[in-house]
């Protein structure tokens, strides 16, 4: 079975699916090794529950040192870009990361901004014109509900619950539900520890939109590069199947037998040393390539 260029015995490597996790370190002089040769490179990683420690969901967390260095290096090298995906507004993204020169990707990719790239999913942006009307329709339905403020975003609504009890979020996801069955049918509601978000429910899944990305960086000249995904959930699949052929879809945790990914590292903490030595060894290449 192989895993990246190598192949591993399945019988023999006691782990999920017959794959060994990878060595952080092999795998990216492999991956720079590849990136040398299409003399470019695009990295993909998602932002919650991935590059963030501190929350679940990513919000008001910060980057680890070592993540932000790699990201840092990694957009300061030539012929490199570096896509965040989140669920969040590109705005908030923007704001939570603070690293110039990264592409974003919001809302799952529905808005897409950064180093020279800018796209928003139509059926999207014409759901803008709901916005205001949702908030107050929401705001009605809250009114009685204490700590509870609703806020209008670039292409959704998102309800901050600020009260202790964890009991609030859900009575605001039973207030949006019914909002979304009555008269936003086109949203969903996306609750986390202490917001509800209201978004587009559009048919665009990760692989379209990284694909998207991947099709401008072509358009603009910058080459065919390798492309590394960094995803750890089954959200992740369809960009697994979409990536895998223009190089490598890396699933972080112990993935399902019948994973899309190439290869898998084995926790948040190999994905960290992955990414930092990616940028070590990308950062020395040759200098004019």
């Amino acid at each position: 079975m192989t895993i990246g260029h190598r192949r591993v015995n399945p019988e023999q490597s006691g782990y999920p699916g017959g794959r060994a996790p990878a060595d952080p370190r092999e795998l990216a002089r492999e991956i720079v090794q590849g990136a040398r040769s299409r003399d470019g490179l695009l990295v993909f990683a998602d932002f919650e529950r991935m590059l963030c420690l501190g929350a679940t969901n990513g919000r008001g967390a910060g980057l680890p040192l070592l993540v932000r260095g790699a990201l840092v290096a990694l957009v300061s090298t030539p012929a490199t870009g570096v896509v965040i995906n989140s669920g969040q507004d590109v705005c908030d993204l923007e704001a939570h990361v603070n690293v110039p020169g990264l592409i974003y990707a919001g809302y799952r990719g529905l808005r897409i901004r950064g180093a020279g790239m800018t796209f928003c999913h139509p059926i999207a942006a014409r759901l803008r014109q709901m916005l205001p009307l949702l908030a107050q329709e929401l705001s009605q339905c809250l009114v009685s509900l204490p700590g509870v403020e609703v806020e209008i975003k670039e292409l959704g609504v998102r309800v901050h619950v600020r009260r202790a009890d964890p009991s609030a979020v859900a009575v605001v996801v039973t207030h949006a539900e019914a909002l979304r069955r009555t008269s936003a049918a086109e949203f969903r509601v996306w609750p986390s520890e202490s917001t509800v978000d209201l978004f587009p429910d559009v048919e665009w899944r990760k692989g379209a939109s990284a694909l998207w990305i991947l099709e401008q960086w072509a358009h603009e000249g910058r080459g065919q590069p390798a492309v590394v995904y960094l995803g750890h959930d089954h959200t992740d699949e369809d960009a697994y199947r979409a990536l895998r052929e223009h190089g490598y879809a890396v699933h972080v945790g112990p993935p399902a037998t019948e994973s899309a990914a190439s290869c898998w590292v084995a926790d948040q903490a190999a994905a960290f040393d992955l990414l930092a030595q990616i940028a070590f060894a990308w950062s020395l290449r040759p200098a004019g390539r």
